[in-house]
């Protein structure tokens, strides 16, 4: 027995040592929790026991045991259950997409700019070749979901030599306990691995992040083990960061195709507003800014905003701009981020006369739809970039939503008491997703997936603003970290934001109801205006400064390189799946740590999150019958479309005034 206690404290000291070394947050926290339990700052809730040959732990208020048989011979099953069937215990993290024949005919021969016309090919291969039910070759990537002991962990990755883990634990006493029994240095030697040790949610996104990107073409089936039920709500949370990836929200073809609307902005000399945090700037600091969202809110408190609206900066969100005009609020600053062309085709049809806006300042991503332009004066837009960075990120702001870009423009420049209303991002009473008036308002009910799949129309609960918990979606809930991180960057310790929505809580605001919003003195929102608009137009430009002339030059030769690394791909051995496998990610690797990191770059990077798992996979298949035969397929598929991405960027670059002037 002393022998083991012996081995026990020697094995607690080198985890410790390799946590020093090689993970200094996790060794903090272990650190921490060991002064606090050594000092009785906190109390033990548990004890490491050796009953009967076996370690196991005792949880002291309860008395029960974690294990409660032989830990190394439970470990063995565990390890002995986890199969190399793709659909057991895995996170799918590309969605399956079908074609019918005529659809995928058609699909495959449209332009860069069109959905899936660079992918159709490669999801064509792989589903009618390869389904669920088969089996890995390897397992290269897991995910542990609870620790216990370890000694899983460690007869697991031994077994099936994983490359890249994720270790998960939220109880940090408990995690302390598994460094007196496993070696992690020796369990992970051969491994990258990312712990995620008491973590909070955002904390826990990050991580799962890191290790979701390492090696990300292994990411069609990510398997895991989930060590008791209690972290099961683990598993909700990875499908909502699956479905909220960059990768995920946003194809590489809408980034083309944005890139292209920016450019031709820019040869058309619209005014690109400057969205650097304007710390010094006093010309808001006494004019409260009313942010407007279209949430089930607004239309509750429709008659407060019409009642206030005299002594507010309204900043409105288009698609709340319908119960504005109904209630007779000409807002002061009108915002639209959506590209969709039919969307806002369908908004502007259904708002009708668009008067009410002929004195409305209006901040457009320099993407949206075509249509707007011709409906407003050019001296009244004021452009941003999402996504794209040709204004070397001065007028960039990446968002999920239109609410996280008024909430940040409100901030950003600089007044001191900001009021939130409509910014639900949660449902209504009765289920309701938007103001009744919203042109694309909808009812969500709870109903039981027969997949149990987590979708974007799937209602969560998430902590409320007024009330500890509301009803909300993922796609709503993706703003809530975009509107916490903006407030984190942009707040400034005089700037106050009230909460008046009944929706979501949102950090670093406080809750309030409309009455009690303190009494601000009216002021003429028309000549307000005309000053204000000087004011943007002071921090704006309609032209390229020679710095981001040197960005467009840059973007020309990352273009040429590209080019090189293509040919590169093109003319390497492919005899067999290996040979194809090593020169797509020699060329993937090259892509994604290009010096040049503008569009092009990201939107490659994009592209290649979304594919090369599928061919990585493919060849990853036991039951795959000659796999030699297929490697041609896959490597025609992948030049034809990357060559296709890359002289489409190439091209819409071309159209820029200046590039035709150097020609």
């Amino acid at each position: 027995m002393q022998d083991i206690q012996t081995q026990a404290i020697t094995n607690y000291q080198n985890n410790m040592d390799f946590f020093q070394k090689y993970n200094e947050t996790i060794y903090n926290k272990l650190l921490a929790i060991e002064t606090l339990l050594e000092e009785n700052k906190i109390p033990t809730k548990y004890d490491l026991v050796y009953d009967d040959g076996y370690f196991d732990i005792l949880e002291l208020q309860s008395g029960a045991k974690l294990y409660n048989t032989d830990s190394e011979q439970f470990s063995n099953e565990i390890v002995k259950n986890i199969t190399t069937r793709k659909k057991d215990q895995s996170f799918r993290s590309k969605r399956k997409i079908n074609f019918e024949e005529k659809t995928f005919e058609k699909i495959k021969n449209l332009n860069a700019y069109s959905s899936f016309a660079n992918t159709a090919e490669i999801y064509e291969l792989y589903y009618k070749n390869i389904s669920d039910t088969t089996h890995m070759k390897e397992i290269d990537k897991f995910i542990f979901l609870g620790v216990g002991l370890g000694f899983h962990i460690q007869k697991a990755i031994e077994k099936y030599d994983f490359q890249v883990v994720l270790i998960v634990e939220d109880d940090l006493e408990l995690f302390r306990l598994s460094l007196f029994t496993i070696d992690y240095k020796k369990s992970l030697k051969n491994t990258t691995s990312y712990f995620s040790i008491s973590d909070t949610s955002l904390e826990f996104r990050n991580r799962f992040n890191g290790f979701y990107t390492n090696a990300f073409f292994k990411n069609q089936y990510i398997k895991f083990h989930l060590f008791s039920s209690a972290y099961e709500y683990k598993i909700k949370e990875i499908q909502s960061t699956l479905i909220s990836r960059p990768e995920a929200t946003y194809s590489h073809n809408r980034i083309l195709e944005k890139s292209r609307k920016v450019l031709d902005r820019i040869n058309d000399e619209y005014k690109f507003l400057d969205l650097r945090k304007q710390s010094e700037e006093e010309f808001f600091k006494e004019k409260p800014w009313l942010v407007l969202g279209a949430g089930p809110s607004l239309y509750k408190n429709a008659q407060w905003v019409v009642e206030n609206q005299d002594k507010f900066i309204i900043i409105a969100a288009f698609t709340a701009l319908n119960t504005l005009k109904r209630v007779g609020i000409k807002p002061d600053i009108a915002v639209q981020i959506d590209e969709n062309v039919f969307t806002t085709h369908e908004m502007i049809e259904k708002l009708g006369d668009l008067s009410f806006l002929d004195n409305t300042l209006l901040f457009f991503n320099a993407s949206v739809s075509p249509e707007l332009f011709s409906l407003f004066k050019k001296e009244n837009i004021y452009l941003h970039e999402d996504r794209t960075k040709y204004k070397l990120s001065k007028s960039t702001l990446t968002v999920s939503s239109v609410g996280d870009t008024i909430h940040a423009l409100a901030l950003i420049y600089n007044t001191s008491d900001i009021y939130l209303l409509g910014l639900d991002l949660a449902l209504g009473e009765e289920g309701e997703s938007h103001s009744p008036d919203h042109f694309k308002a909808k009812t969500f009910k709870e109903t039981k997936n027969k997949d149990n799949d987590f979708q974007l129309d799937t209602i969560i609960e998430i902590p409320g603003n007024f009330r500890p918990k509301v009803k909300s979606t993922p796609l709503f809930s993706l703003s809530i970290p975009v509107i916490n991180r903006f407030t984190k960057i942009y707040k400034a310790p005089h700037q106050t934001i009230y909460n008046l929505s009944d929706g979501a809580f949102l950090e670093g605001t406080k809750a309030l109801k409309t009455d009690d919003v303190k009494s601000y003195d009216k002021f003429n929102k028309k000549e307000f205006t005309k000053k204000m608009q000087h004011f943007f137009d002071t921090l704006s430009s309609t032209q390229l400064d020679e710095n981001e002339i040197d960005g467009i030059q840059c973007r020309a030769s990352q273009i040429q390189d590209y080019y090189k690394f293509f040919e590169e791909f093109t003319n390497a051995p492919h005899a067999n799946p290996d040979f194809f496998l090593a020169s797509l990610i020699r060329m993937s690797t090259q892509i994604c740590n290009h010096e040049c990191i503008f569009e092009l770059r990201d939107l490659i990077t994009i592209y290649l999150m979304n594919t090369t798992p599928y061919a990585d996979d493919f060849f990853n298949t036991r039951e795959l019958k000659n796999p030699k035969k297929f490697t041609k397929k896959f490597k025609s598929a992948f030049e034809k479309n990357i060559k296709d991405i890359v002289e489409t960027y190439d091209k819409d670059l071309h159209r820029l005034k200046i590039l035709k002037q150097d020609a």
